[in-house]
């Protein structure tokens, strides 16, 4: 699915390491309001129905609809309704702080655990969670049921962008090394960290993720009793999109250039979702040499900052 979009054009900050911060306004129209606009298409999506490309007017691949495994009712019941008890039962006993249940993403719990750089931080680390919220992440993390669809999630990521793919797992490899006392979420995957957004309804207001890596994805899984026809659906305003988000899919999306949010869902209904994705900081800190940009540039040779520059204008 072709888009009149430039992905060069979307913005970065001046290290080329993560997006543009940047602030939206909140928008809560259904599928059909937003897609009543010129322009603006709506894709119905249904599982099963296999993976869907999403690439810029260059046709370069912006964006995926990852989707399911093709037995999709097996998924549905080994996978997906597993997935939803196990985060429904385990956030009851989580004692959420004001920050974790309302932030920029939307009014709804969100919890992230894993391995983190920026926003001040001087060097890369696990992040630090409460003891009931820790219980209950690290909980998921050994489920076979979230397992499973951390598994499915980075298969698909090696399968249609295998590049970057390839990428991401050669820094985690030299990241870990570098420094052991990290901890990795799954051996499954590539990512480096995992938010876990346990609503009840988990609907996003339009935001970018700035500080993930720009060009990387972030793959995200959701499920819930929720009718996707009608509500939950993803909303790309830069490519003026609204995909269908069945309970169990996978969409990828490069979650620091692209504007993204949730259409509302009806009353009484609920959704949760998981994502799995990168820093930026942590990118930054490898390229680096395993220390921050400003012991890099006291210390490096001609040669390496012509190097590092030479390597910006390529972010």
């Amino acid at each position: 699915m072709e888009f009149d979009v430039d992905a060069e054009e979307l913005p970065v900050n001046s290290t080329g390491f993560g997006g543009l911060r940047r602030s939206f306004a909140k928008d809560k129209r259904d599928a059909e309001s937003l897609c009543a606009q010129p322009g603006w298409r709506h894709l119905r999506y249904e599982n099963g129905q296999g993976s869907i490309p999403l690439v810029d007017r260059k046709r370069r691949m912006i964006a995926c609809i990852g989707g399911t495994p093709q037995d999709v009712a097996r998924w549905t019941s080994e996978v997906v309704e597993p997935l939803e008890k196990a985060i429904e039962e385990g956030s009851r006993k989580v004692k959420f702080s004001k920050k974790e249940k309302r932030h920029k993403r939307g009014p709804f719990a969100a919890t992230a655990i894993g391995v983190s750089h920026g926003g001040g931080e001087k060097r890369p680390g696990n992040r630090r969670l409460s003891k009931t919220a820790r219980k209950f992440m690290e909980g998921l993390l050994v489920n076979p049921a979230v397992q499973r669809a951390s598994g499915f999630l980075n298969h698909l990521f090696r399968t249609y962008n295998r590049p970057m793919y390839d990428v991401y797992a050669a820094h985690q490899q030299a990241l870990h090394n570098a420094h052991p006392r990290l901890r990795k979420n799954f051996d499954n995957s590539v990512f480096s960290c995992l938010t876990v957004n346990s609503g009840p309804k988990t609907v996003t207001d339009p935001h970018a993720d700035s500080a993930n890596r720009p060009d990387g994805w972030c793959g995200i899984t959701c499920c819930g009793p929720f009718d996707y026809k009608r509500g939950g659906q993803l909303v790309l305003w830069d490519l003026k999109l609204v995909i269908d988000f069945p309970p169990g899919c996978t969409i990828f999306i490069p979650s620091a250039l692209l504007v993204h949010s949730n259409c509302p869902i009806q009353s009484g209904e609920r959704r949760y979702s998981m994502t799995q994705y990168t820093a930026g900081g942590l990118f930054r800190w490898a390229a680096n040499g395993f220390q921050n940009q400003e012991v890099f540039w006291r210390n490096a040779s001609d040669e390496e900052r012509e190097q590092w520059l030479a390597d910006r204008a390529t972010r």
